[in-house]
């Protein structure tokens, strides 16, 4: 019913949005997932994001839907079979084949399996982070990517891991050798 009128896969799991979000009073948020689909190095899936608003803002309802707009979500994987976990989100404009392959290049990067010219900036003061090649391979090792976009015409990779901030990895398709990678803590929503 949520998604009536949309073309849709199957939708294997329903997840509960935390509070906290973007989502003002009286609303709650819900994410339906569909069933991830094979492609070459990897596997795409769409989530739904469904808005229900209350009427009388009440925090148990009742709730009526009020919006729902699909992602798109990547994930690598060197077997037929797609994972469950540590899908990441791509913005809009980024399709599904290019965020794959970026997405590879990143983890090669990330991994030091692919060498390149890092340029570093940190805006949390960490100050190991930035002072060699080894301690920024060291922390990107302990992160996964979370979610891709465009930023100034490159390919940007932000990493959550379990110290403070996201790490950026920015792909400038134009030096492929160089990658600018910054530690920062996100804006408040």
């Amino acid at each position: 019913m949520v998604l009536r009128g949309k073309t849709h896969g199957p939708v294997e799991a329903v997840e509960v949005v935390p509070l906290g979000h973007m989502a003002p009073p009286g609303f709650v948020e819900r994410d339906l997932v569909e069933r991830p689909v094979p492609t070459d190095g990897g596997c795409v899936r769409r989530r739904w994001r469904a808005s229900f608003r209350s009427p009388t803002l009440e925090r148990d309802g009742p709730f009526v839907l009020d919006s729902v707009y699909a992602m798109t979500e990547v994930a690598l994987t060197a077997t037929a079979t797609c994972p469950t976990s540590d899908y990441v989100h791509l913005n809009p404009g980024i399709e599904p084949g290019k965020g794959l392959a970026t997405l590879l290049r990143a983890d090669g990067i990330r991994t030091g399996r692919i060498r390149v010219a890092f340029g570093c900036k940190d805006h949390i003061g960490d100050a190991g982070f930035c002072r060699n090649r080894a301690s920024i391979l060291r922390e990107l090792r302990t992160r996964r990517p979370w979610i891709m976009t465009w930023e100034d015409g490159r390919l940007a990779v932000s990493m959550k891991g379990r110290t403070p901030g996201i790490v950026t990895l920015r792909l400038d398709p134009h030096a492929p050798d160089r990658v600018n990678v910054v530690k920062a803590v996100p804006a408040p929503f």
